[in-house]
């Protein structure tokens, strides 16, 4: 029974006041600062989440779909899924910046700061003020030496969810007038439901998959969760795509592989274990596909995971009937 359901069973009062409920994905990755010589430049590159960057010296021009933009020192650069970019450092002394990417399932926030298009939150600004506070957490955290804790990546996730009211605020406070040619292209509502329902299901289905108990292994299929809701399955990869800034077998990945890594860790469980859990029929498809994901093998992984924690690896994990 899902979480919605034990609400429904729940005695009705009728001076109770609820909150909402909040069960969403999130992603944190690609974070680091780095300090770059005059001329430095990144080659055209998209990403399927947002990155946010912040110029703590120097000067930074970025060419956004096409539109350049000057990025002075202090400044902070949102950039939207999907949207192909290249940064340059144009200041002669050189330039420091730090450079974040995420993701978040929710379909209204993400559409929300997607309809800003590409955002520069100028210095010295409230927004700019208050937003350079959580940066700047962040950079306080890199840690050269030694493994992050599960206390530090909380706090880490705990000031991503404030930077997330931040964006929010910001964009709720921006002037229509700023704001009406871009929200002309988001999408209608009942495409913003079609979408939440389809994150919803796949994820319902993919967590389904996971504590099943069938000796088959169990596949999520997309095309029949979207066939579910009655439409199309183009519609519904379209209005998913348009929504979310990625397809819905991508988001599907993007949860197998943070299960997959939480699983990993876990030396007990054996690799063979886990690919099936994650609904591949062989070791090997999985180790594949592990390592595009991570550009690290399921084992290498485990490893590295181990020797920064200090715990054994089981050899368990390293034998396998598809191994």
């Amino acid at each position: 029974m899902d979480i919605r359901s034990q609400l429904r069973e729940m005695p009705h009062h009728t001076l109770a006041h609820w909150l909402p409920i909040i069960d969403c994905n999130i992603k944190f990755y690609g974070a680091h600062s780095q300090q770059v010589p005059y001329g430095w430049a990144m080659p055209e590159e998209s990403h399927p989440g947002f990155e946010i960057m912040l110029i703590i010296d120097g000067t930074q021009e970025s060419v956004i779909h096409g539109y350049t933009y000057t990025v002075e020192e202090g400044s902070i650069l949102l950039i939207p899924p999907g949207f192909k970019h290249t940064n340059q450092c144009v200041s002669t002394e050189g330039m420091t910046y730090f450079s974040a990417h995420f993701n978040v399932d929710d379909p209204v926030f993400t559409l929300k700061l997607m309809s800003q298009h590409s955002q520069i939150y100028a210095t010295g600004t409230e927004d700019n003020k208050k937003m350079r506070i959580v940066l700047e957490s962040w950079m306080g955290m890199i840690n050269v030496s030694e493994a992050y804790t599960s206390t530090d990546k909380m706090i880490m996730q705990a000031r991503m969810f404030e930077l997330f009211a931040l964006l929010s605020q910001a964009a709720d406070h921006k002037p229509e007038a700023t704001t009406s040619v871009a929200t002309s292209h988001t999408p209608a509502p009942t495409a913003m439901h079609y979408a939440g329902a389809i994150a919803e299901a796949i994820k319902q289905a993919f967590y389904a998959q996971l504590r099943t108990k069938e000796d088959n292994v169990s596949t999520v299929k997309v095309e029949q969760i979207i066939s579910s809701f009655g439409i199309s399955p183009g519609y519904g990869l379209q209005v998913f795509r348009k929504v979310y800034g990625r397809s819905p077998r991508a988001y599907l990945s993007s949860l197998k592989l943070q299960e997959a890594k939480v699983l990993i860790e876990q030396p007990e469980l054996s690799l063979g274990e886990i690919a099936w859990k994650l609904g591949y029929t062989h070791l090997s498809h999985f180790s594949r596909q592990f390592k595009r994901w991570t550009g690290q093998s399921p084992l290498q992984y485990r490893n590295h995971h181990a020797d920064a924690s200090g715990d054994p690896v089981s050899y368990r994990s390293e034998l396998s009937p598809e191994s």
